[in-house]
């Protein structure tokens, strides 16, 4: 990926006439707290000074070659399993994007086994291979799957979404995850490892084990993020680096979710920093790793609803808030529509 990535500014004067705004509405001054703030992020990234809310989420899947290492309390199979469930409309991302008013894009970023299924845009990608004995991804893998992610987010903008989500699914991606992390902060395993789908502490303290020695194997030959996003990432991973990255290049705002999610969109932020901006953490994951890549970024998120379940669900249900936030913003009287003294 030799191509220069060019990231649309955040529109400053939008935002400005936002916070004037917010100014103006029969409200003290900051009396609707984050709301709004939010919506003069949204005037920013999406250039209108009363912006409207279009979501789409992009659910990218893949399978590891780590799990062989027992870093994961499901077998590889469920992953296969849970595109099939997307797929049907039936998983926890597709009934909460429903009942927010967001559409969703399925990626076959590498599933073993997954079967052709209605919907699912399928990028010739195999699963990842084992990050604790060699490369995640060859050259190629990366350069297709960040090729698809920013042409999601083409496609997103061009079906006029102005907010875009990056979820994922794959048994063990939170070990490929968390050794981002670790190379992006500095922060040793041991500190970061979480339970991911369920270990318990034997099982915590093995996969902290295992991303130490991928580390160990890894470190001394990375030399920037998309290395590093080669050795130890995997196919949603990359994906997902290439969606937030794309929703830079399209004027888009972008939500992360979890763990998994928010560890490509740092990555997208280190290849292009001038990202930055547009990203919107979408909530607080439980997972170890996650606080920690949020503070990397600056970010603070919407909601913390204790959840840990991935696929964008954390960060869609953030959307109802976004909703609010631009709602209050563009309906709320003036202090001169309402005839009411402004002090």
């Amino acid at each position: 990926m030799g191509e220069t990535i060019e990231i649309a500014p955040v529109d400053a004067r939008a935002a400005a006439a936002a916070r004037a705004r917010q100014e103006q509405l029969v409200k003290p001054p900051g009396s609707l707290g984050r709301l709004e703030e939010l919506a003069c992020w949204l005037a920013g990234v999406t250039g209108d000074d009363r912006p409207a809310v279009e979501a789409r989420v992009v659910v990218a899947a893949a399978d590891h070659g780590v799990a062989c290492e027992g870093v994961s309390a499901y077998p590889p199979e469920v992953t296969a399993q849970m595109l099939a469930t997307l797929a049907s409309g039936r998983g926890a991302v597709t009934v909460l994007a429903d009942q927010v008013g967001a559409s969703v894009r399925v990626v076959d970023a590498g599933v073993r086994d997954a079967p052709a299924l209605a919907g699912v845009v399928r990028i010739g990608l195999e699963p990842s291979r084992n990050l604790a004995t060699e490369a995640a991804l060859t050259e190629a893998e990366v350069d297709r799957a960040i090729g698809a992610g920013r042409a999601l987010a083409t496609e997103a903008a061009r079906d006029g979404a102005t907010v875009l989500i990056g979820g994922e699914l794959g048994i063990a991606n939170t070990t490929p995850a968390t050794a981002i992390a670790c190379w992006l902060t500095a922060r040793a395993p041991q500190a970061l490892a979480g339970p991911g789908t369920g270990l318990d502490r034997a099982g915590v303290e093995r996969k902290a084990g295992v991303i130490a020695r991928a580390l160990d194997l890894h470190v001394r030959a990375i030399d920037g993020p998309r290395e590093a996003l080669r050795r130890l990432g995997g196919g949603e991973i990359a994906v997902l680096t290439g969606l937030a990255l794309g929703a830079g290049e399209r004027g888009l705002g972008y939500v992360c979710d979890g763990v998994i999610a928010t560890a490509a969109a740092a990555l997208a932020v280190a290849i292009a920093p001038e990202l930055g901006p547009r990203l919107l953490a979408g909530h607080r994951s439980a997972e170890g790793a996650h606080t920690p890549l949020l503070e990397h970024l600056g970010l603070d998120p919407v909601l913390d609803l204790g959840m840990r379940l991935g696929e964008g669900s954390g960060a869609t249900a953030a959307i109802a808030v976004l909703r609010l936030a631009a709602a209050t913003h563009d309906r709320m009287a003036t202090f001169a529509e309402a005839g009411v003294s402004s002090g």
